[in-house]
């Protein structure tokens, strides 16, 4: 499978995207290594994954505050606010 850099025919690195607040959603090195990040509406850290098939995923309430972590090895975690 090819990374989102091989198939953008990308040959500078490390190579980013960024949303449109400024945050890195994307980030892949020239060894082929990269992680991919999504964001709420505060800014806040959502989703994260990795070549290496590392992730975690936050839940937020409406006010912004974490109420839920899950990581990639089982782990999960309830936030009382």
């Amino acid at each position: 499978m090819k990374t989102k850099a091989q198939e953008l025919g990308i040959t500078e690195f490390p190579y980013y995207e960024y949303d449109n607040k400024g945050n890195v959603t994307y980030y892949e090195t020239s060894c082929g290594y990269w992680s991919k990040t999504e964001f709420d509406k505060y800014g806040d850290e959502t989703y994260w994954e990795n070549s290496y098939g590392s992730w975690y995923k936050s839940e937020q309430d409406d006010k912004g505050n974490v109420t839920y972590y899950e990581y990639s090895d089982g782990t999960k975690q309830y936030v009382i606010t």
